[in-house]
């Protein structure tokens, strides 16, 4: 079965898309297309997405593709010529790709049934692969990720940059430690950017909805991992990871938050962090 989840981030981009002031965070044409909808249909639907809950989330949801996506072009600028996306659900980066990402080859990594699901969404659409995107499937049970990275063609004797958006906070740590450490094996300027959840977030309620762990659990998919981002940076440092940045809030807003005609909020607790090999 595909993830809920993933569709259900897909569906909060298509919303950025749609009902939220330009410049957008994340532009992002393809979305739209692939949740199997019209603009019409997301604005008809507006007010389910202007609760306070789900305008954070929404603001979340962007803000880490958009971080992501501007890590990876500093790395391509440094000549990182790979891409793998963990767990990349219905991310469109391959499809809407600039100019810059042109000497890139794109890996989607995922279960094979969120790929096969997205990969049928996307013909339905018309939208074509690119030729340097390669589909990646694996199942976790049965081969472990470099394993599956070496057969989907990844070249680990070569620096790659990873994204890894909306899912350590799904996995047990054990589970964390093991794709962490196929990362750091890779060459020096390999980086990976990555979400995860601080514990002790605020439940939901009646003006602001169900949380972004409530939702999950709702449709099967609970939140099973907690960090601090102190205890995390330990970790990254004592597996061999060289460099390690999270986006602060007041950073983040200074970056992307200044300025808006909406009221998109920027965020109020740090959880995402890039980390250089």
């Amino acid at each position: 079965m595909a993830s809920g989840t993933a569709m259900g981030v897909a569906w909060l981009n298509a919303a950025h898309q749609v009902i939220d002031s330009s410049p957008r965070i994340l532009d992002d044409p393809v979305v739209v297309r692939l949740v199997g909808t019209t603009v019409e249909a997301i604005a008809e639907h507006h007010e389910l997405f202007q609760s306070p809950g789900a305008r954070e989330l929404r603001a979340h949801v962007v803000l880490r593709t958009r971080f992501a996506e501007d890590r990876l072009e500093e790395a391509v600028r440094l000549g990182v010529r790979q891409y793998v996306s963990l767990g990349a659900g219905f991310e469109t980066f391959a499809y809407r790709q600039p100019a810059w990402a042109a000497a890139l080859r794109v890996f989607e990594v995922d279960q094979p049934a969120t790929q096969a699901v997205k990969r049928q969404r996307l013909t339905a659409a018309g939208v074509s692969a690119p030729q340097n995107l390669i589909y990646v499937p694996i199942d976790f049970e049965a081969e472990s990720l470099r394993d599956g990275l070496h057969r989907g063609g990844v070249q680990l004797d070569q620096p790659a940059f990873f994204a890894w958006l909306g899912v350590t906070m799904y996995l047990t740590e054990p589970a964390i430690d093991t794709v962490l450490r196929t990362v750091v094996s890779l060459p020096p300027s390999t980086e990976i950017a990555f979400t995860f959840a601080q514990p002790g977030a605020p439940a939901g309620d009646a003006a602001r909805g169900p949380s972004p762990a409530e939702r999950a659990a709702a449709v099967g998919e609970p939140w099973v991992t907690f960090f601090e981002p102190d205890a995390l940076e330990r970790k990254l440092t004592t597996l061999g990871f060289s460099t390690v940045r999270f986006l602060a809030p007041p950073e983040a807003s200074a970056l992307y938050f200044q300025n808006r005609a909406d009221d998109l909020p920027a965020p109020t607790r740090t959880s995402i962090v890039t980390a250089r090999v």
